[in-house]
Parts: C-alpha cells; sequence; structure tokens
C-alpha cells in the first residue's frame, strides 16, 4: 500500500499544494518507478472578475454614444443641406456650347501610300489627312491670352461675368486684374484634341445663352483665322524663291529687250539680217548684171573692129554697175558701220533676248509648280459640330451635386472615425 500525507492549512490565503508522493521500499516489484512521479503538479490558473459597470457608468456610455451618433449625423447632413440650398437657391443657370471641328490637310494621293491612294493618283485626285501639329497649335492658341484679348475686344467678357444676377462663387470679381480674367476664362473655356479620331471639341460656358454661343463663334473663327494664317506662311514659304527667281528673269528679259530696241533705233533697222539679206540680193543682182555687160561687150567687141558708140555706152554702164557693187559690199564688210559688225551685235542681243525668254518661262514654271505644291498643303477648317444656341441651362448638376456632397462627407467621416479610433488605441 501507499501512504500519503494530507497538506496542512496554515492560512486561508495560501494555496493548498499537493504533498509529493513517497515510493514505497518494495524490491519485488521492478516496474514501480512507472507509476510514481517525483514533480509537482501545476497549480491551477487564477481567474480574475471584473466588476459590472455602475448604472452612472453604463448612464454616460449611453450619452456619448447619442452625442457622437449626433455629431457624426451633423457631419454628413450639415454640408448635404448646405449643398443642396446653394444649388437650387442661389446658384445660377450655366450655358454651354459645344463645338466640334477638324483641322485637315489636302496633300496628293501618291504621297499617302496604300491602294487607295494609288487609286486617286491616276484619276489625278487628292485626299484628305489629319493635321496633327496645327491641330495642336490651334488648342494652345484657344488657350492663350491671345485668344482671350481678342474675344475680350469683341464680347467685353469682363463687363459680361461680373453682372451682378451671377451668384457671388460663380461670379467674376469686380476687381479683378488680368491674371484673375485669365483664370476666369480657362474656367469657362474647355478646348482637347482627340489624337484617336483627330477632332478639336471646344466648350464655351456663360450665364445666358447669347454670350455663350458668340464665345464658341469667335473662337472658332479665331482657330479658322489662324489655319488661314498657316496657309498664307506656306504659301509664302513655298513660293517666295520661285517668285525672286520670276522676278529677276523678269528683269533680266527687259534689259535684252530695251537694249534690242535701242540697238534697232540706231541702226535704223528693225532685223539687220534681213537687211544684210537685201543687201546681198542687191549685189547678186549687179554682179549679175555686170557679168551680162561684159559678155555684151566682148561680143561687140570680137564683131567690130573699130570703136562702135555701143561700146562705150556698155562700158559706161559696167564701170557703173562696179562702183556700185563695190558700194554695197562696203556696206556689209566696209568699215565700223558696216553690216557685218551690226550683224554680229544684233546677234549677241538676239541671244541674250532669247536666254532672257527661257529664264523667263522656266522661272514662270517653277512658280506654277510651287503653287500647286501651297495648295496641295493647304489646310482647312471642317466643322464637325456647329455652334448652336442653347435652349436651356445644362450646369449646374443639381441632383448629383447634392448626391455627391453627401457621399463625400460620408466618407470623410468615416475616414476620419477610423484615424480617430486608431490614435485612441494609441494612447491607451
Amino acid at each position: 500500500m501507499t501512504q500519503s500525507t494530507k497538506p496542512s492549512d496554515t492560512s486561508a490565503h495560501v494555496r493548498p499544494s499537493r504533498a509529493r508522493k513517497q515510493r514505497p521500499e518494495v524490491e519485488s516489484d521492478p516496474f514501480a518507478d512507472d507509476f510514481f512521479d517525483d514533480t509537482e503538479a501545476p497549480p491551477p490558473r487564477q481567474v480574475v472578475l471584473t466588476p459590472l459597470p455602475s448604472a452612472q457608468s453604463r448612464a454616460d456610455l449611453r450619452r456619448r454614444k447619442i452625442k457622437s451618433t449626433i455629431l457624426s449625423a451633423l457631419a454628413v447632413v450639415i454640408p448635404t443641406l448646405i449643398s443642396t440650398i446653394y444649388v437650387y437657391g442661389f446658384a445660377s443657370d450655366v450655358y454651354q456650347v459645344d463645338t466640334i471641328f477638324q483641322v485637315k490637310t489636302s496633300y496628293d494621293a501618291g504621297g499617302g501610300g496604300g491602294g487607295k491612294g494609288g487609286l486617286s493618283l491616276f484619276k489625278g485626285g487628292s485626299i484628305m489627312g489629319r493635321a496633327m501639329d496645327e491641330s495642336f497649335s490651334v488648342v494652345r492658341y484657344i488657350e492663350s491670352r491671345n485668344a482671350l484679348d481678342k474675344l475680350q475686344s469683341d464680347l467685353d467678357l469682363r463687363t459680361a461675368f461680373t453682372q451682378p444676377d451671377i451668384d457671388d462663387f460663380s461670379r467674376l470679381s469686380a476687381d479683378a486684374d488680368d491674371e484673375a480674367l485669365y483664370s476666369y476664362y480657362n474656367g469657362v473655356v474647355d478646348i482637347s484634341f482627340d489624337e484617336v479620331s483627330g477632332m478639336i471639341v471646344l466648350e464655351t460656358r456663360a450665364f445666358t445663352p447669347d454670350l455663350a454661343h458668340k464665345m464658341a463663334v469667335g473662337l472658332a473663327n479665331q482657330a479658322e483665322s489662324l489655319i488661314n494664317e498657316f496657309n498664307s506662311r506656306s504659301e509664302h514659304d513655298l513660293t517666295e524663291l520661285a517668285r525672286n527667281e520670276l522676278k529677276s528673269a523678269e528683269q533680266r528679259l527687259r534689259d535684252a529687250e530695251v537694249a534690242l530696241t535701242k540697238f534697232r533705233n540706231e541702226h535704223g533697222a528693225i532685223d539687220p539680217a534681213v537687211t544684210s539679206s537685201s543687201v546681198n540680193n542687191i549685189i547678186s543682182g549687179l554682179k549679175a548684171q555686170s557679168a551680162a555687160i561684159e559678155a555684151e561687150i566682148r561680143a561687140i567687141t570680137d564683131i567690130s573692129r573699130g570703136d562702135v558708140p555701143r561700146l562705150f555706152e556698155l562700158r559706161n554702164k559696167l564701170a557703173g554697175l562696179q562702183e556700185q557693187i563695190k558700194i554695197e559690199e562696203s556696206r556689209l564688210t566696209g568699215g565700223a558701220d558696216a553690216w557685218a559688225s551690226t550683224l554680229e551685235q544684233y546677234g549677241i542681243l538676239m541671244l541674250q533676248s532669247d536666254l532672257a525668254k527661257q529664264s523667263y518661262g522656266s522661272a514662270q514654271a517653277a512658280l506654277d509648280s510651287a503653287l500647286v505644291e501651297a495648295r496641295r498643303q493647304k489646310l482647312y477648317v471642317v466643322d464637325v459640330v456647329s455652334p448652336m444656341m442653347p435652349t436651356e441651362a445644362r450646369l449646374p448638376y443639381r441632383a448629383q451635386t447634392v448626391f455627391f456632397t453627401f457621399l463625400a462627407s460620408l466618407v470623410s467621416l468615416m475616414i476620419g472615425r477610423l484615424v480617430w479610433a486608431g490614435v485612441r488605441d494609441h494612447m491607451v
């Protein structure tokens, strides 16, 4: 048998401990060590009970919850109520005009590539292409102060947007400077370029439909004027060299004609070549007559043995013909005033005139080609949606504004409560 000792109660606050078990001294049982353990058993865990809150503590907790609920409701309701009162009671109606247009260029179909381009090239036509760089230029111009200054001079936007019937939050300040006016302008005018479709979307907003329509028309006209200026610059750049060459060729041709006219007046002949040719004909005729007379003289001399009166007459006539032949030949090659030198000068002047005419024709052809190239690269403004007079106000979006105000207040409240809960946990 095993014997155990009872624990003694030394105090009411001292936990009873289990006595150590004594191993009996039995030598005949070799398995007795397996049933006894020399270690002490662990003490039981102590349970601490939290006292229940009192009635006053529960009332304070309930009041704090009610207060928190009221504050949360006010944080959501007050912004929503303010937004509702403003948009339905004070916000001015805003009219918007949408304008959509494209900037295109006509280019040779052969340069565009593709099947349609080749077919149009055989037909002698052209196709329209997008002008990306010019479209971005139009967008930047509409957003610039230059467009605002032009619109201000035409419509007096400063006076239009400072009218007292516009609500305080939307009205332009009466003492606004140019920088404030420009910021306000960027708020009522929106322009964007869609690179996929190549369309420029222009939105103009005002507090009267007439002003919104006039702003859209004015800005669209400015965009078209800018494109026309691009066309003028492009045509000038492409044709300036050709025009200068044409002017130079025209001056050379004029100088050659003046020199040729002066030469003709000085020598009294419209065409010295024709005149020299007639002189040659005269000389040939005189030589023929001289040869005939010489033949007649020889015939008479052979027949008659003395002087014959007819023979004397023929000799005088022959001498006159020979003298005339010498005179005519001297006119061709005799001196400084001979037709030979005249013909040389005339030939040089005619050559210069012909070269000047060829140069003028080439310059004119180059100018025509440059004009065709300028027309080929000409830009066009194609209206997709023209400015129309609005019939009703589009802004403000009253119901959407109230809803999003409520949603933003609710989300802000939830984020604030989460942040406060995190801070409070770190403070404990």
